[in-house]
């Protein structure tokens, strides 16, 4: 009978103990095996920088900003390139990030680093290239939001400027023979000049 109540107890033992493995596993107190991005952008590490928290904004899935963080924890500044395919082909945008410092791009009034001719639409997973240097680089897939939530209304994209009209200069007229200089055409006269009356048959 005590052998029955002590494999009982070790039964109800190891039951309890995966219970608990299994709480501790699903309420976050331990460490997961995978990356995990507390906010709705992604992260990825490139060389020597960390890309956090990439999102891009956009209202009309043709243009879109691009929200992200880099940081730099080295001493030096490291470039960091940013690719993309658009209508135009690919096109590559060059960055510095400065040395122990995390640069903010599309937040408040930072910089902002405007995705031009894209297709794709809110919802969607856009590519984006990441390279540093001569390290290898990393394509993540980056979601596209839009305004819905408020916390994104004030990161759409700046309008795209509007090319301003270049005035050509109007080429002044050249003179010609028998035009009246200008002096004598300010409707005054001077003694000894003649004058139409209007009036016929008068005469001093």
């Amino acid at each position: 009978m005590l052998k029955v109540r002590a494999a009982v107890s070790a039964l109800l033992a190891a039951v309890l103990a995966i219970a608990v493995a299994g709480c501790s596993f699903t309420n976050g107190n331990i460490i997961l095996p995978r990356k995990y991005d507390p906010s709705d952008g992604v992260s990825a590490e490139v060389g020597n920088l960390a890309v956090r928290n990439a999102l891009l904004v956009s209202e009309a899935g043709e243009r879109a900003s691009l929200v992200i963080s880099v940081a730099n924890p080295t001493s030096e500044s490291q470039p960091l390139s940013v690719q993309f395919e658009g209508t135009a082909g690919r096109t590559t945008i060059d960055l510095t990030i400065p040395g122990q410092s995390t640069v903010t791009y599309g937040y408040g009034d930072s910089d902002q680093i405007v995705l031009e001719g894209i297709d794709t639409i809110p919802g969607a997973l856009f590519p984006v290239y990441f390279q540093s240097g001569s390290s290898e680089g990393s394509e993540v897939r980056v979601p596209v939001l839009d305004t819905v939530l408020e916390e994104y209304r004030t990161l759409t994209p700046s309008p795209s400027p509007t090319p301003s009209p270049t005035a050509s200069p109007i080429p002044a007229p050249t003179p010609t023979e028998g035009t009246i200089p200008d002096g004598d055409n300010t409707g005054e006269t001077d003694p000894g000049d003649s004058v139409d009356s209007g009036e016929e048959g008068t005469s001093e």
